[in-house]
């Protein structure tokens, strides 16, 4: 009985601790979980967004397919690339005068970018509304890279859905994208005029005349008043209604005020308060400019990953429907690389590696995250342009030599198709290595922050520290792509002429001095002329592949801008199109028999 008994409160007393360990666990992940669930929430919230807007798009053109006019204005490809052209040249045009004015410094650094973007648009909204896009959407979405994008983007929403209730304020949120400017910059300029002061009173005895202006102080980010006249601004009609003190603006004064800065704001919190004194015998014209942002700001680049998004989108129908060839060639180049045993291999190294920074300690005194970013982004590159190389050299060197290029371009299929085909579907495989990887790296640079106060005993940080540093890994994996398509550029040209192992070994130096070549030039720069003119010539010669290397920006801390990636983009064109030249000169005269 007392054996029995002693069993029993044993029992009691482990259920009772396992009780209270599980709470502690359960409160414990309450603490930090809301700092890393609420930026992948924001990201999927983007992700979703984009998707709804594609399928709203993409449905609207549906329904207009089945206008015969309209459905089969692509029929002719002739016609329909004509058609695509104009009216994506008309949309790029639109797009590069209102997101590029000519006013702002390095404008003319989107004018490339946005007018290849309304060139994609025109190609998906022609080719969106052709009857055999209508019948073929279920193909579309489940052939190539598009599951696999799909799905990846798809297992990050999902996440960032589940964590919803350890969001910060999810609601809000959702709301604050009502708010985002898409077509603005959220500037509203609103003048008001005020009655004159009466000549038989004393300025301090003028009236407070009220005043209608819509502006909410939670969302304004900056507001300018202009007067011509001497005023003043209260919050009610007398001074026995005043809650703050009046504030006086002279004639011909500007007074700014910016949230940013955490001043007291001249006006009212509540606008129907605001009331305006003007000190002169003259109406007054006061002039108010307000500038808005979302009242969660973070909601503006959820919208811009929601626009990527459906450019993603728009510009797979556009290159399956508008090119099927090109298309046909680099799927089946993308789903044969991506069976490869190497391919699989580098992709569990670089899943592996990155979990692995992310709980290794660099012992930096404090910049982890930053050893932490640069280490997994170089990773990723690494691996990916190792993949680049080999992908050129099996798919196209292997099959010049061994004549099955010669099968493939018996058919009606072009030598400049067969090489755009190759390069676009080793770009595919290398973009789904890029989104894995990379959609791994963002769901643990997200718990990085938390990781490494947790291991300090500081205090947990905001949920906007991981989201931070998500946006600002974003644009590096950019870059870093598009340094990987250089060099598969390079590796795909050469491929029409060497072989895999020489073609690795040209790449890898290019690369090297390619990464070397701006720093030597700047070094040389006022010494030995020979030396100067030396490194000039490689410049010229060799891709100046330090423009996509940000590791600089990386470890001092500074986040790349936007329009970084623009002009780094209009290199990248550039050097492209100079690449496929050369590749279809060695290509052109090759023979295949």
């Amino acid at each position: 009985m007392l054996a029995n008994l002693t069993a029993a409160s044993s029992g009691l007393l482990f259920d009772a601790a396992s009780t209270v360990s599980s709470g502690l666990l359960v409160g414990q992940i309450g603490d930090w979980m809301p700092s890393w669930a609420t930026p992948i929430y924001a990201i999927s919230v983007g992700l979703l967004l984009g998707a709804i807007v594609a399928a709203v798009f993409y449905g609207v053109l549906a329904l207009l397919s089945f206008l015969p006019p309209l459905g089969t204005l692509a029929s002719n490809p002739t016609r329909g690339s004509v058609v695509s052209l104009i009216l994506g040249g008309g949309i790029g045009v639109l797009l590069c005068t209102r997101f590029a004015p000519s006013s702002e410094e390095y404008a003319q650094s989107l004018y490339l970018p946005l007018l290849i973007a309304g060139v994609i648009l025109g190609y998906a909204i022609v080719y969106g509304m052709w009857y055999r896009t209508r019948q073929e959407w279920f193909d579309i979405l489940g052939e190539g890279i598009v599951p696999y994008i799909l799905s990846t983007l798809g297992v990050f929403a999902l996440i960032g859905m589940l964590g919803t209730y350890y969001v910060t304020d999810p609601l809000q949120f959702v709301q604050s994208l009502r708010q985002v400017h898409v077509f603005s910059d959220g500037t509203v300029v609103t003048p008001l005029t005020v009655p004159g002061a009466d000549a038989s009173v004393g300025p301090d005895e003028a009236i407070f005349h009220p005043q209608k202006l819509d502006y909410d102080l939670r969302s304004m980010s900056e507001l300018i008043i202009e007067t011509n006249k001497t005023i003043m601004l209260g919050d009610g009609s007398s001074i026995a209604e005043f809650s703050r003190k009046p504030t006086r603006i002279d004639a011909g004064e500007r007074m700014v005020y910016r949230y940013e800065d955490r001043d007291v704001p001249p006006l009212p919190a509540d606008p129907s308060q605001l009331h305006i004194q003007n000190r002169e015998l003259d109406p007054a014209t006061v002039t108010f400019t307000i500038t808005t942002v979302p009242k969660v700001p973070q909601a503006t680049q959820a919208v811009a990953i929601g626009v990527v998004i459906f450019f993603l989108i728009s510009a797979l129908v556009a290159f399956r429907q508008a090119a099927p060839r090109v298309w046909a060639l680099a799927l089946s180049t993308a789903k044969n690389e991506m069976a490869q045993t190497l391919y699989l291999i580098l992709l569990a190294i670089g899943i592996f590696g990155v979990v692995v920074f992310s709980i290794y300690p660099f012992n930096t005194l404090g910049d982890d995250i930053r050893m932490f970013k640069d280490s997994s982004v170089t990773l990723i590159m690494v691996l990916a342009m190792l993949q680049a190389v080999w992908s050129a050299g099996t798919s196209v060197s292997e099959e010049i030599e061994g004549r099955t290029a010669l099968t493939v371009l018996s058919k009606p299929v072009s030598r400049r198709s067969f090489l755009l085909g190759k390069y676009a579907g080793i770009m595919m495989s290398i973009a789904v290595m890029f989104l894995i990887i990379g959609t791994v790296l963002l769901l643990l640079m997200s718990y990085k922050p938390i990781y490494d106060a947790r291991e300090t005993a500081r205090a947990l940080p905001a949920w906007q520290m991981g989201f931070e540093e998500i946006m600002s890994t974003i644009p590096v994996l950019g870059l870093y792509f598009m340094q990987t398509m250089s060099i598969a550029a390079i590796a795909v040209a050469l491929a029409t002429r060497l072989p895999l192992l020489s073609n690795l070994i040209t790449c890898l130096v290019i690369y090297v001095i390619g990464n070397l070549t701006q720093p030597l030039v700047a070094s040389a720069r006022g010494e030995n002329p020979l030396v100067g003119f030396v490194g000039n010539l490689i410049a010229i010669v060799v891709p100046n592949l330090n423009i996509f290397n940000v590791q600089s920006a990386m470890d001092s801390g500074n986040q790349v801008p936007w329009i970084y990636l623009a002009a780094s983009f209009n290199y990248l064109v550039v050097f492209a199109v100079a690449i496929w030249m050369v590749a279809m000169l060695l290509f052109e005269d090759r023979d295949l028999a």
